[in-house]
């Protein structure tokens, strides 16, 4: 009898951990049971269920018997063991210890491998995680906000990166965290150990995770997010969050990868503003933007178009931001502009001479938007655009594209138009570009304005933000 009622009482668990929709990925009762049972778990762990909510927690994490999880930072192995009974045989549990801690902390994970045969410690960098299977999850428990702390030395958008290529499609990362004040942000993880929960969707959203659900199995609104969880008056006791994000399983159509970019929480307030101008979502299809594709952007301005690219290629494609010398000695902000790029996860920013782009090999894409026409200004070398085109050229893998929009000049306008009107004629770059041996595969009329007379310096306040621009696509041969 009692059986019985154990097993009622962990199905109405359950059920109230999990939306009605997903209640059915669940892992069985009887598999959380005995893993809550399990006679291999510490005293003292077992003591801190009426404050962890086991039951519970494994419902949300919808972990099934013969997957594999990723367990990071598992400390004495709470949920490391659990996880073990509920995956069983067929299953794997890695306790992925930081390097950083790997010292103080693997004695612990090698005590959970002896225990349970299906556990084994992996040791790595934290924003360079890798296993040798894909995952079906990836579980951090109070950890996430620690990985903050400047200490720890971790690029958090590349740890969430490396978790999104780590799991399968479809596979889960599951975050327990202790919740900061409303608009604390990421600010509170050192003084506190807290993280507002806000802050930790934006950033992992920001890595291609769709946020899936999320559970009050261990909120406390007792709380008021004022002291350190290490305070006696409110250790074990803190509100937390508990949120699961999902992998997509499905590859998104063209519109919804840019409805879903343009969407991103990486782009500034500026960056949407200029959206419409830019017609963004019509300029990342005829660019032919996929995701998992490498991009080149050249010349970047102020990167408007490496956050927007970084969004669509996700965390399997990459982003390669080029900002010539002569620009950022020219002006502050362009190395500013170079050093945000870098700090997204799927980028890189390279500086160089104008004339020579060190550009990484096997690109799909070279974007350029609006500044083809600096390459004929009056301090750079005649041969400048030739060997920018070139290097453009080599860069591109068989098939690659090179997509330039620039401001149009009147036809037939001379070689003084870029300097005087930093416009440049749309025929003189066809020239030039197949020249490298390129072919112009299409160009569209989106950015074309009737009422630009194509005389004023684009940065008259006349014409400013609504010159008349062409678009062209060239294509290397395959």
């Amino acid at each position: 009898m009692k059986s019985r009622l154990l097993v009622a009482a962990l199905s109405a668990l359950l059920l109230a951990a999990a939306s009605p929709v997903l209640a059915q990925t669940a892992p069985p009762v009887e598999l959380v049971q005995g893993a809550v049972a399990d006679t291999l778990r510490p005293a003292d762990e077992v003591a801190r269920d009426p404050l962890r909510h086991p039951a519970e927690i494994l419902a949300f994490a919808q972990l099934q018997p013969g997957q594999s999880v990723a367990d990071i930072r598992p400390g004495a192995g709470y949920f490391t063991r659990l996880f073990a009974r509920v995956v069983g045989e067929g299953g794997h549990v890695y306790a992925f210890v930081p390097n950083k801690t790997a010292e103080r902390e693997n004695p612990r994970a090698d005590a959970l491998v002896a225990a349970y045969p299906n556990v084994s410690r992996v040791n790595g960098d934290l924003d360079a995680m890798a296993f040798d299977q894909p995952l079906d999850m990836v579980f951090m428990s109070q950890e996430y906000h620690d990985f903050h702390i400047p200490r720890f030395g971790v690029d958090v958008t590349r740890m969430n990166a490396d978790i999104f290529k780590a799991l399968k499609p479809g596979g889960l990362f599951v975050v327990i965290d202790h919740q900061a004040a409303p608009g604390a942000g990421n600010t509170a993880v050192e003084t506190l150990h807290r993280i507002e929960g806000a802050q930790l969707r934006k950033e992992v959203e920001a890595a291609g995770f769709v946020f899936d659900g999320e559970t009050a199995a261990v909120a406390n609104p007792a709380d008021d997010h004022s002291l350190n969880v290490f305070d006696e008056a409110i250790r074990g006791k803190t509100d937390q969050f508990v949120y699961r994000f999902r992998k997509p399983a499905v590859a998104l159509t063209p519109a919804e990868t840019y409805e879903a970019a343009l969407a991103s929480p990486i782009r500034t307030t500026a960056d949407v503003a200029r959206d419409e101008a830019r017609h963004a979502a019509e300029t990342l299809a005829f660019a032919e933007v996929k995701p998992g594709q490498k991009i080149g952007d050249m010349i970047i301005g102020g990167g408007y178009f490496t956050r927007l690219f970084s969004a669509a290629v996700g965390p399997e494609g990459h982003v390669t931001a080029w900002q010539p010398a002569e620009f950022i000695g020219f002006q502050a902000s362009y190395a500013e502009a170079l050093a945000a790029a870098a700090a997204l996860g799927n980028a890189d920013a390279i500086s160089s001479p104008i004339n020579a782009p060190e550009w990484p090999e096997g690109l799909d894409l070279i974007f350029t938007a609006q500044n083809y026409h600096d390459l004929h200004l009056a301090a750079f070398a005649e041969d400048t655009a030739a060997k920018v085109n070139a290097a453009a050229y080599r860069a591109l893998k068989p098939g690659g594209l090179y997509v330039i929009v620039d401001h149009a000049a009147a036809s037939g306008a001379g070689p003084y138009v870029p300097e005087n009107l930093h416009r440049i004629d749309v025929d003189q770059v066809k020239r030039e570009v197949e020249a490298a041996g390129f072919v112009l595969e299409g160009s569209s009329d989106l950015l074309v304005r009737t009422d630009d007379p194509l005389t004023a310096n684009v940065f008259d306040p006349s014409i400013r933000g609504h010159t008349s621009q062409f678009m062209l696509r060239f294509r290397k041969p395959a």
